[in-house]
């Protein structure tokens, strides 16, 4: 079950049209979800509405509406409250905004990841029938050969992890995207993609080891296929539900 930490390939189409409607490009929403996760997320969470009395996902805002007064809080904050100053450019601001635009477009709503969940539920879920704890962590316990859960809650909305659910081979973040090298020798090795530049390649092993190889090393490297099947039928719509609902609790080994 290799979920991904940003997943969000289903997205293209309604996303490009939300786009067209609001003069955002498909980019500019990327670019603006990975900024919202490195700036505004360990505050306003990942559904947005974690701070009292604002939901950005709903458009629920104390003291501003158009997307020029968003940008302008975005980079300088608000005295007084607990809003500090972003230091963006009013590009990258933008792209924010563009993200907070499409988070609640109707096309992207599913009515699984809507429905309530029951997390006792769904970790008997994760650990049994759909054998999620084989490939992944969640509270620090579990395999490796899928990305670590542990903290999904924090760095997934709940749509995001029903997708990679149901479409295991959506768009994948830097760290989540599973990997393939056959050395020099003709030894085959798999992996999830950690980083790389011109010189090398580093992934996270079926075993949880970090390792790095130097491209002069390798007869050919890239992206492999996700391993992990789609649960479309394989669980109903509670337990998909219940499922969510279990890694979205997940926020940190306590």
């Amino acid at each position: 079950m290799a979920l991904c930490r940003t997943t969000y390939l289903f997205l293209a189409a309604s996303a490009a049209a939300f786009s067209q409607a609001h003069s955002y490009t498909q980019a500019e929403l990327d670019e603006g979800k990975l900024r919202y996760r490195s700036s505004c997320i360990g505050c306003h969470g990942s559904e947005g509405a974690s701070v009292s009395g604002i939901d950005l996902a709903r458009g629920k805002f104390r003291r501003v509406s158009t997307d020029e007064e968003l940008v302008h809080v975005i980079m300088n904050g608000v005295p007084g409250t607990g809003m500090p100053p972003t230091p963006l450019t009013s590009a990258r601001a933008y792209a924010i905004v563009a993200y907070l635009r499409s988070m609640n477009h109707p096309a992207q709503g599913k009515s699984v990841a809507a429905a309530l969940g029951d997390t006792v539920r769904g970790k008997a879920l994760f650990e049994n029938k759909a054998g999620c704890i084989r490939c992944h962590r969640a509270g620090g316990n579990g395999g490796r050969i899928g990305p670590d859960l542990s903290d999904a809650g924090l760095t997934l909305r709940a749509i995001e992890i029903e997708t990679a659910m149901l479409e295991p081979d959506a768009e994948y973040a830097p760290t989540s995207q599973p990997y393939r090298l056959v050395l020099r020798s003709g030894k085959t090795v798999m992996g999830l993609l950690l980083n790389q530049d011109t010189y090398s390649v580093q992934i996270q092993d079926a075993e949880g080891n970090l390792r790095s190889f130097a491209r002069s090393g390798l007869r050919e490297n890239g992206a492999a296929k996700s391993p992990m099947p789609s649960y479309r039928g394989r669980l109903d719509a509670q337990e998909l539900a219940d499922l969510i609902a279990f890694i979205a609790s997940q926020r940190g080994v306590q």
